[in-house]
Formats: structure tokens, C-alpha cells, sequence
């Protein structure tokens, strides 16, 4: 072993130098697991405690919380039970209450819920994103109408969960002014798939239907919110946006809001709307080729049924399938009989099948 005054005075040699790196290094590595094993014991510690806490209190409040439900109790006597710092708490333990329940009850839940509701609205503006959403989730779910404005607000929010969870809260509940605002918002949410927002937007009835006319009319809105609109529309079977889908149609490049003013079209298919059909019927695009077939298989005339029959040789089966169904639809069996027994046909085992579904040949 070198004596240590030595290493103090003259220069280490390579190998001891790398050693006393090694040294070094495996020291901090040391280091660096007790201090991941101690973390990971506060941590737990931490959440254990947590685990604990709520255990109580629902022990507390979930024997009167039941009594209230069901009528037995006045909500003043659950109030009664809450302490002054467990204000934002109860409100957590609403909202998770909130997730078991339906119906009537639901209402009840924000009546228990409003007089505390001021300790987690002030997170609205907090800079943390996750405390920004957990707090519009909170007076969206549980605030009724007594929060609208700060939900109008939190549809500016610079993060789309937040627009989001604000949209969805305002989307339960038609308000006439509100409505363009949250129509508005979600072209902002870009991870939400079409039918995720249809879905939402559907939620303020047929009522809002004049606000989604206004924006599949205009045609400097973005093509997705065009077809967003479009798609509630059509799940709104609204006559009134035919005229507007046939004109859209003529200019609109975007593919998916084509097909969405096919599917309005579709929808309230009627014989003024033929004359598109029948153009879009040999369009090179599958989806818009498909989709004025689905028009003309429920709504064609007699002139009709020669495009149909063509159409059963489509190279994408789920447009030749809407071709036989429109042809069986049509009262022409002996056609599809017809065409089934023409063995070289590519419709043929198609037609068959749809002839088989009705007891045909």
C-alpha cells in the first residue's frame, strides 16, 4: 500500500488514479440507491398516510352520505360532519361518489357540493395544468350553472385538457349563447378523434342545431370543424341542413367533410338530393363513391337500380354491399336471383347472401 505521504506529494500513477475513480464512482452509485430506496419509502410512507386519511374519512361520511340519498337525512346533517379543512376534500369525495351514481341523485350530489366548491374553483387559474383540469372537472361536474363563466373562461385555457374537460362540462347543457363558444373550442383539441367530439357536441340536443348549420355554412371555418358539425347534424337527421350540404359539396376538398355531407344527405335522403348522389356515384374515391351509393341504395329511383347492379362489381366490397342492399330494398328480388346465378360475376356469392338473409334463392 503507498503510504499517504507520498500520494500527497508526488503525482498518483495511472493505476491507482483509475482505482480511486472506481472507488468514487461506486460510492456514488451507493449513493444514489439509498437515496432511491429512502425516496421510495417516503413515497409510500406518503401514500399510505394519504390511503389512511381518506379511509377515515369515508368511514365518517359514507354511513350519513347513504341516509341522505336515500331521504333519510338532511344534507345539513352531512354538512355537519365536514371540518373546515376538509372543504376541498369532500369535494374530491363528491366527485368520486359522483362516478356511482345516476339519475336523480346526481343533483343531489351538487347541491352537497356547492358550498364548498369556492375551495377548488380558485384552482382555475392555477399555473399547474393537472390542478387546472382536476378544479374545471370539479365545478363542471358538481357546480350545475353557478360556474358557467369560469368554464367560458377555462375554454381559452392554453391546455386542451383543460378545454376539453370545460367543453364537455358546458356541452350537458344547452345555453343558446354558449354554444358557438364551445363549438368553437374543440377544433383546439387535436387528440380527440371526430366521433369522440361528435359525440360530446350531440350532447346539446337538436336545439343547437341552427349553431352548427352557422358553421358548416361557413366556409372559412377549418374543414374539421366543418365536418365535426356536419356529423352532428347528421345525427340530428336536420332537414334544414340539406340545402347546405348540397351546396358545401361542390367545393368541399376536404375528404372526410365530402363524406359527412354525404351522410346528411344520407340521412334525410330525399329525391331533390338524387341529382349529387348520382354524380358522387362513380367519384374515385371509395369513401365518397360509397357513401352516394348508401344514398341512392335508400332513397333511388327506377333509374337507379342499372348504377346499383354496376356497383356490385365495385373493387370495395362494402360498396357493393350497399348496391345489393339497395337493390333487395328496391322490390326487385328477381334481379338479385338474377345476377346471384351468373357464376363469373364477383357479386355473385355477395348477392347470394343478401337473398339468403330474406328466405331468397
Amino acid at each position: 500500500m503507498i503510504p499517504p505521504e507520498t500520494l500527497a506529494g508526488q503525482a498518483v500513477p495511472i493505476g491507482h488514479r483509475g482505482f480511486l475513480i472506481l472507488v468514487v464512482f461506486i460510492g456514488l452509485v451507493t449513493l444514489c440507491a439509498v437515496g432511491f430506496v429512502l425516496a421510495s419509502l417516503v413515497l409510500r410512507g406518503r401514500n399510505n398516510r394519504i390511503a389512511r386519511q381518506w379511509a377515515a374519512l369515508e368511514a365518517r361520511w359514507d354511513p350519513v352520505m347513504l341516509d341522505v340519498l336515500a331521504g333519510a337525512a338532511s344534507p345539513a346533517a352531512l354538512h355537519a360532519l365536514v371540518r373546515p379543512r376538509e372543504h376541498s376534500r369532500f369535494v374530491e369525495y363528491l366527485l368520486r361518489y359522483g362516478r356511482r351514481i345516476r339519475g336523480p341523485e346526481r343533483g343531489l350530489l351538487s347541491a352537497l357540493a356547492l358550498p364548498y366548491l369556492y375551495s377548488v374553483s380558485g384552482d382555475l387559474g392555477h399555473r399547474n395544468v393537472e390542478r387546472r383540469a382536476r378544479a374545471a372537472q370539479s365545478v363542471g361536474e358538481l357546480g350545475g350553472g353557478d360556474y358557467r363563466r369560469e368554464l367560458l373562461a377555462a375554454l381559452d385555457d392554453p391546455a386542451p385538457l383543460v378545454v376539453m374537460i370545460a367543453a364537455v362540462a358546458l356541452s350537458r347543457e344547452y345555453r343558446p349563447g354558449d354554444v358557438l363558444r364551445v363549438i368553437g373550442s374543440v377544433i383546439r383539441l387535436d387528440l380527440l378523434t371526430n366521433r369522440l367530439l361528435v359525440s360530446m357536441l350531440q350532447r346539446m340536443g337538436p336545439e343547437s342545431a341552427w349553431a352548427f348549420r352557422e358553421v358548416l355554412a361557413d366556409r372559412g371555418q377549418p374543414a374539421k370543424l366543418r365536418t365535426v358539425a356536419a356529423k352532428v347534424l347528421a345525427a340530428f337527421n336536420d332537414q334544414e341542413a340539406g340545402p347546405i350540404a348540397v351546396s358545401a359539396i361542390e367545393d368541399a376538398a376536404d375528404l372526410d367533410l365530402r363524406v359527412a355531407l354525404l351522410e346528411i344527405l344520407q340521412r334525410i335522403g330525399s329525391a331533390e338530393h338524387l341529382p349529387v348522389a348520382r354524380r358522387l356515384a362513380d367519384d374515385p374515391v371509395p369513401a365518397v363513391r360509397g357513401a352516394a351509393i348508401r344514398i341512392l341504395s335508400r332513397a333511388g329511383e327506377e333509374q337507379d337500380l342499372e348504377r346499383l347492379v354496376q356497383a356490385l362489381d365495385d373493387p370495395v366490397s362494402w360498396v357493393a354491399i350497399h348496391a345489393a342492399e339497395g337493390l333487395r330494398r328496391s322490390g326487385r328480388p328477381d334481379l338479385l336471383a338474377r345476377l346471384a346465378h351468373v357464376q363469373r360475376r364477383r357479386s355473385s356469392i355477395l348477392v347470394s347472401e343478401i337473398l339468403f338473409r330474406d328466405g331468397g334463392a
